[in-house]
């Protein structure tokens, strides 16, 4: 594992133009958090004054490294930015694709009490894949968080939260065997690319290019182990029912999302009992890599903080409404 966060190694500067090359290493630092028994790697962006905070991690396929783009508008807006690698992804310890939801989720709340440390509040938090769920999971209700976005929203346990398995039936079939698996070879790892289709992650025909990229990445998930499969697989309601949720939560839902559905997304927004707001990102997949897509969502997300208390001039960027439904 490389020792400065993966800056002497080409591959995730192949994501970025030199000018965002250049502005991700002059203006962030790296620190490392601890969470339960894992150290966790966290890029932090830092204004010089008083300003809201925004906490993020990455899909669980990726790292904050390879996902800057999120936390760079952000910067660039006025945010501090507490970016943080999962356990067992990126640089930070544990057990290589190894680690189970649970761990996820309390890196979340880890991540929160470092940031209401460090700079004080407002708090908010912004998850787009798995950590879109953890997120909610973590931090509905949590007394320091102002305001949640989230890409994906569901319960765990929920066979439309296992698309890519197949049926309801054969997701039933894959939590049993999961758990025998887990219980008896925990560490019996597949090749992350057979756990599910990295080309229905990133669906866009110039993204394409980056998954062979992302698959020999030794910072990525190259494998997954039986225990960490099963944790996404077994039915774990979240502490705060959605119903009794009084965070404000915003869900951006892609529309043509082929690993959550949108119609179950949006489901599970339509459950949440506290200040909400739905965006649809019309003939979208899970995510795209571009430099206008993540602008384009991360000005959703600002403006839905925005309404919660950061204070702060938005870019006309962030101002557009494009994509909105």
């Amino acid at each position: 594992m490389n020792s400065d966060a993966g800056l002497d190694s080409d591959i995730w500067r192949q994501f970025y133009t030199p000018e965002e090359i250049d502005e991700i290493v002059t203006r962030s630092r790296t620190t490392t958090l601890i969470s339960g028994n894992y150290p966790i790697h966290a890029r932090i962006y830092e204004q010089p004054g008083p300003a809201p905070t925004v906490i993020m991690a990455h899909g669980i396929i990726v790292y904050a490294l390879l996902l800057q783009r999120m936390a760079l508008p952000f910067y660039r807006n006025g945010y501090n930015v507490v970016h943080f690698d999962l356990p067992g992804i990126g640089q930070s310890g544990g057990p290589r694709g190894g680690c189970t939801m649970r761990e996820m989720i309390q890196v979340w709340k880890d991540a929160t009490d470092y940031a209401r440390r460090t700079f004080g509040g407002p708090v908010y938090a912004m998850g787009n894949a798995e950590d879109g769920v953890t997120c909610y999971y973590a931090l509905a209700n949590h007394p320091d968080i102002a305001a949640i976005s989230v890409h994906n929203l569901f319960q765990y346990g929920d066979p439309a939260g296992a698309h890519p398995v197949g049926s309801p039936l054969k997701v039933r079939a894959a939590t049993v065997f999961g758990g025998l698996g887990a219980a008896l070879r925990p560490t019996f790892t597949i090749k992350g690319t057979k756990a599910f289709n990295w080309y229905n992650v990133f669906p866009a025909a110039e993204d394409r290019k980056f998954v062979p990229m992302l698959e020999n990445d030794p910072l990525g998930l190259q494998r997954v182990t039986s225990r960490m499969g099963f944790s996404m697989l077994r039915p774990m309601a979240p502490k705060v029912a959605f119903e009794q949720c009084r965070t404000p939560v915003q869900v951006i839902a892609s529309q043509l999302n082929a690993i959550w559905p949108y119609e179950m997304t949006a489901g599970y927004y339509e459950r949440l009992g506290g200040p909400k707001e739905l965006i649809t990102l019309p003939v979208k997949g899970q995510w795209e890599l571009s430099q206008a897509f993540h602008e384009l969502y991360c000005g959703h997300v600002m403006r839905w903080f925005g309404k919660h208390g950061a204070s702060l001039t938005l870019t006309e960027e962030a101002e557009k409404p494009d994509g909105s439904g």
